[in-house]
């Protein structure tokens, strides 16, 4: 693989390559790799029949839905302040919805979650100033954009290009969870504090319930997540109020919402009057791909360039973080064939008006727990790896499409409670967060983890350095955008290049060391199909 071996006196070889990257050559080589491998008749049974009979069908469902749904509401309202209308909550869910389900049952990886995200929504707003600077129409540039977009995807799926996802390691990883896991946090603290100006009558007594609400709703889903360590009740009840943790907090939210509405203070809910199949703008659905000079074309496949660039940090960072040895995937970890879905939703949605979308950041890793079944010991004993649970997920988005109505029984503070839960769980789930704490604990006390032999002076510089690398995310964020995806890839040479002249290698390995694998036995019944996809594969390759 000629993409530079970073690692000072280590060759090419040293770097671990992930399940799923290990190259295969020629044109779409991996992709049909992937679409054998995953796509034998006992795979397909177990995704549609014997793993879909599970409760953790529904409660893994339900979690995606609301995870995915409040988080795509709030980029939803704001792209439509910040575009002025142009583009709203309708195209985001819509998106959401459709390329979900369609992924679901085309994909080789259906835990995935893919939605529009922040970054997509930053690259939105970025695009819409810059056809008004350009004087070019909004939606043929969108439209165009998405078309090379699309191809561009393509052409790194059809070459493999995803293998060189392998050199970002866990100290990327932890600083981009980090990251995202903050913006989650923050942008559900803002959400509230815009709430508080929304009404003038009893300022003061509004602001205090907007935060107790949200924060309300935060801390109940929390607790009810991780209770399964408590010994309240018995280990059934435990298992119940843990799979369904954002669910409850949220139904109660909305309970306590309508008790306080009716009584005492109003209540913003979310608004549903515009909610529906329809667009934002009174525009046609199909975009004229001819309503837009050759230079407008050209600035599409320049502005394709960074967001192809962010897709394939974001996309191939989602799915090795849901795909891990210690998450349990029994099924096999896929990167090709779902770059490749990816190519093919945002090549056709922007065409629509509808936005992007890429694999996400917490929802993919947080959806696969959501999915994974523990002992009474907290172990995790395997993954339920089914297409009808992220199905009826993104298909229950459609019905609040279908049933407006429905949605305005939600308050917004249970938008950003589920907005600080989600960070939460994802930032307090990085390795980086562990090692953060030890700068408030006893130095007396001995470390824990795969570093417990080094020196706290070591392990506390390390953590330094990641946490102002999460910071020059955030800077780059705020004032760079587009230059964002940029200051992501120059972690890589930090970590092969600029830590080992801090740190010896050794010590580098122990404080980025991860769980050790899932041990998960595969049904027999899987086996032999599954070897007989990849002999048919292989001959398939001798042949051509």
């Amino acid at each position: 693989m000629g993409f530079c071996s970073f690692a000072k006196g280590r060759d090419d070889e040293s770097v671990p390559c992930p399940d799923g990257l290990k190259f295969v050559g020629g044109f779409c080589g991996g992709l049909r790799r992937d679409y054998v491998k995953r796509f034998n008749a006992a795979y397909l049974k177990s995704d549609w029949f014997s793993d879909a009979i599970s409760a953790k069908t529904l409660s893994g469902a339900l979690f995606l839905f609301f995870a995915t749904f409040t988080s795509t509401i709030a980029l939803g309202k704001h792209i439509n302040d910040v575009t002025h209308g142009v583009i709203g909550i309708n195209e985001y869910l819509i998106m959401n919805s459709f390329s979900g389900m369609l992924h679901s049952v085309i994909g080789t990886q259906p835990l995935l979650v893919l939605r529009p995200t922040g970054p997509i929504t930053l690259l939105l707003e970025k695009l819409h100033e810059t056809s008004e600077w350009l004087s070019l129409p909004f939606w043929p540039l969108l439209a165009w954009t998405g078309i090379f977009v699309g191809f561009y995807m393509f052409l790194v799926a059809a070459f493999e290009l995803s293998v060189y996802i392998k050199y970002v390691t866990s100290f990327t990883e932890n600083i981009f969870a980090m990251f995202i896991g903050t913006v989650y946090i923050n942008d559900g603290i803002q959400g509230m504090i815009r709430l508080w100006g929304t009404e003038t009558a009893n300022l003061e007594a509004r602001k205090l319930m907007v935060v107790n609400l949200t924060v309300g709703c935060t801390l109940l889903a929390l607790y009810l997540s991780n209770i399964g360590n408590t010994a309240w009740g018995t280990y059934c009840i435990r298992r119940l109020l843990g799979d369904y943790a954002l669910t409850i907090s949220i139904f109660i939210l909305a309970i306590v919402a309508a008790i306080l509405d009716a009584n005492f203070f109003s209540v913003n809910f979310i608004a549903s009057e515009s909610l529906g199949f329809s667009t934002t703008e009174v525009r046609p659905w199909t975009t004229d791909l001819t309503n837009i000079p050759p230079e407008g074309i050209l600035a599409g496949a320049v502005a394709a360039i960074p967001i192809v660039l962010f897709f394939y940090l974001d996309q191939n960072i989602s799915s090795i973080m849901c795909q891990k040895p210690d998450m349990c995937i029994k099924k096999g970890a896929y990167f090709h064939s779902s770059f490749a879905c990816m190519a093919l939703f945002n090549l056709l949605g922007p065409i629509w008006g509808l936005p992007f979308v890429t694999g996400s950041l917490p929802h993919s890793p947080q959806f696969v727990h959501a999915m994974t079944q523990v002992d009474k010991n907290h172990k995790p004993i395997g993954v339920v790896e089914n297409r009808v649970a992220p199905f009826i997920g993104y298909g229950l988005m459609a019905v609040a499409l279908l049933f407006p109505g429905l949605m305005s029984l939600l308050p917004e503070t249970a938008v950003f409670g589920a907005l600080i839960f989600v960070g939460l769980k994802a930032a307090l789930g990085t390795q980086l967060w562990e090692r953060i704490l030890l700068f408030f604990t006893d130095p007396e006390e001995p470390m824990r983890g795969g570093y417990s032999h080094l020196s706290r002076k070591t392990v506390l510089l390390f953590t330094a350095i990641q946490i102002l690398l999460v910071v020059g995310c955030w800077i780059c964020n705020i004032y760079i955008g587009l230059g964002f995806p940029i200051f992501v890839v120059s972690l890589v040479p930090i970590r092969f290049k600029i830590l080992p002249c801090i740190f010896s290698h050794e010590d580098i390995d122990a404080l980025l060391a991860e769980d050790p694998a899932c041990e998960v036995d595969v049904p027999e019944e899987n086996e032999p199909e599954a070897e007989d996809a990849e002999k048919a594969h292989v001959q398939g390759d001798l042949e051509i």
